[in-house]
């Protein structure tokens, strides 16, 4: 993702028409904000959506840095700006942290740039699904024993996050050990960058969806061990689909 989404039924999954196959990503409305600004962005619009509730608690801000692609120094200051907007509060000492506020304002800033950004987002997608196929497809003829632990292995620190920022990384780790599976050297670089242009865009999901998003990469290492790989193909076709409905923060937030 991945903040993200997935495991959809592929059924419901519906292609937006008119989309050009691929948009380059720096024409994007939010990489005209700055970094402060996107992450204020991504908060803001997961609690706008009731992806966030008042009183969740934020990950700390060395985790929050990690799962939106940020410094520590950014992060802290965008929760220092969004606390003095009164969208967040901090508290200090033990059991302290940053929590989501009981009441936030009803306007929240900066998400606009998000909401307008749904032919790119839907483009990166669809770059996205067509590298997913590749790699998974070639991760069942080609994984490695020490592949196939790299990907149970993150799959259980995915089963036993406790936040979004936490099932993000195991994610992104889960992700990039099947690509390195494939064997296909020249994927590897434009497979990392289209996971980095689409994760700039997820946003802080429930912990209890996101666990069973989880079933999805359970599903993928069960056709890779079995050495299928139209099975491994379909499964990956199908998880990143399911982002045009799921992911991107103009549709209905997941139940």
């Amino acid at each position: 993702m991945p903040i993200y989404a997935g495991g959809v039924s592929d059924a419901t999954t519906k292609r937006r028409p008119g989309h050009p196959a691929l948009v380059d990503p720096a024409v994007a409305r939010i990489t005209r904000l700055t970094a402060i600004d996107t992450v204020r962005a991504r908060i803001a619009l997961a609690i706008s959506l009731g992806l966030m509730a008042a009183g969740d608690r934020l990950p700390s801000e060395r985790e929050l840095a990690h799962a939106l692609a940020v410094s520590q120094i950014t992060a802290r200051r965008a929760l220092v700006s969004l606390t003095e907007e009164g969208i967040l509060t901090r508290r200090p000492g033990r059991g302290g942290g940053t929590f989501v506020a009981q009441s936030p304002p009803m306007r929240l800033p900066l998400t606009e740039s998000y909401l307008a950004d749904g032919d790119e987002v839907h483009a990166l997608i669809d770059r996205r699904v067509l590298l997913e196929i590749a790699v998974s497809h070639y991760a069942a003829l080609n994984a490695t024993d020490a592949d196939l632990a790299a990907m149970r292995a993150a799959i259980q620190r995915m089963s036993t996050a406790v936040d979004w920022a936490a099932y993000h990384a195991a994610d992104e780790q889960f992700h990039l050990a099947v690509a390195a599976a494939s064997a296909l050297k020249f994927a590897q670089a434009p497979y990392a960058s289209a996971l980095t242009d689409l994760y700039r865009y997820f946003l802080p999901y429930p912990i209890a969806y996101l666990h069973g998003v989880n079933d999805d990469h359970g599903a993928l290492v069960e056709a890779i061990t079995r050495r299928d790989p139209a099975a491994a193909a379909e499964i990956a076709r199908q998880h990143v689909s399911a982002l045009h409905l799921s992911m991107f923060p103009s549709l209905a937030p997941p139940e």
